[in-house]
């Protein structure tokens, strides 16, 4: 018992120093010791431990104060990376990112395309030229609508990758974790991300995409609010008046009415401080008599912030590279494939 607190010890200490020597990019051993508040000694082992393994690299030596010069040491964003897929709608078609990132959350790669069907083995072509032309990817991440429970994609606008095939294809040809998250949570997620989170802690996403229903994403106190089997967020199943698919969206006023009644309701189940929807049709006009409608339903007892974005990629590509990062940062074993 006691090696394995021993050892867990050592990983926490690590990830520690890993996360100073991150934020910094590069820092000598010393000054290592001070912001991490561990010991010399304890930062010397790590430190050779890192090297070894590839993770830093030793850097110039610096002078100090009129004793031996300091050697900094720099932490390799290379040391890991990570594929992102991320789809969504753009003009009535289908449009794919890849992005290859690596540990300091830095895009060194992009392509992008439009698919007319999605099937399992779809980005076969990508991700293969990605293990080809890129070391050390350790996890790839895919941001598509729906809802997915332990690897089993049950709800979805593709109903080609319905089932358990699509993710345990990609997992079992690259030997990497493959991660999914639906597209509006990370969507929330990168918009959370990017506020001044002290002051807003929840937050409510509202993609409406046109072709397919829409879909809510739910960020509660820095976390992605799920629910049971993931399905928090499939507003398309409110029976509102009008229907998502019953909308005329070159009509303004058909479009208050329906967007009025779902921020009542997220208002009143969930308070959050703001309610942000996403959508290319959306416009001033339809904007100023949202908020007038909201605030004569809620009689002033609630008045969520509410905000406009006609495009969700921002936000959207932000909240993967963070899901991502959060991948690259758990200890796994870095897979070659051929």
């Amino acid at each position: 018992m006691l090696k394995a607190d021993r050892t867990q010890m050592k990983e926490i200490n690590k990830n520690i120093l890993r996360q100073v020597l991150k934020e910094r990019r590069k820092a000598t051993k010393p000054e290592l010791s001070t912001l991490t508040k561990l010991s010399v000694v304890t930062v010397n082992s790590l430190i050779s431990e890192m090297v070894s393994a590839g993770e830093v690299i030793k850097g110039d030596e610096i002078p100090s104060n009129g004793g031996r010069p300091s050697k900094q040491y720099v932490y390799d964003g290379n040391y890991r990376k990570a594929i992102i897929i991320y789809g969504h709608q753009d003009n009535y078609q289908n449009l794919f990112n890849m992005l290859i990132i690596n540990s300091f959350g830095e895009c060194i790669d992009r392509k992008k395309g439009y698919y007319s069907n999605v099937v399992t083995d779809t980005f076969d072509t990508w991700i293969e030229s990605a293990f080809k032309t890129h070391e050390n990817i350790c996890s790839i991440v895919f941001g598509l609508p729906g809802a997915e429970e332990n690897g089993v994609i049950y709800v979805h606008d593709y109903p080609g990758i319905v089932g358990d095939k699509f993710l345990s294809h990609y997992k079992e040809k690259y030997g990497v974790p493959v991660l999914y998250e639906n597209d509006i949570n990370a969507t929330v997620f990168g918009y959370y991300a990017r506020q001044n989170t002290e002051r807003l802690h929840t937050v409510v996403g509202l993609y409406y995409p046109r072709v397919y229903g829409p879909g809510a994403g739910i960020v509660i106190n820095g976390d992605i609010y799920k629910g049971r089997k993931n399905f928090a967020g499939e507003v398309g199943w409110i029976p509102l008046k009008p229907a998502w698919n019953e909308v005329d969206y070159d009509n303004p006023a058909e479009i208050v009415l329906m967007f009025s009644q779902i921020a009542v309701v997220c208002s009143c189940i969930l308070a959050p401080e703001c309610i942000v929807f996403y959508g290319d049709f959306l416009t001033e006009e339809i904007f100023e008599n949202l908020v007038l409608r909201v605030q004569e339903l809620l009689q002033g007892k609630f008045s969520p912030y509410i905000q406009f974005e006609k495009n969700l990629e921002k936000d959207f590509e932000c909240g993967m590279t963070q899901i991502a990062l959060s991948e690259l940062e758990r200890k796994g074993v870095i897979a070659e494939w051929y």
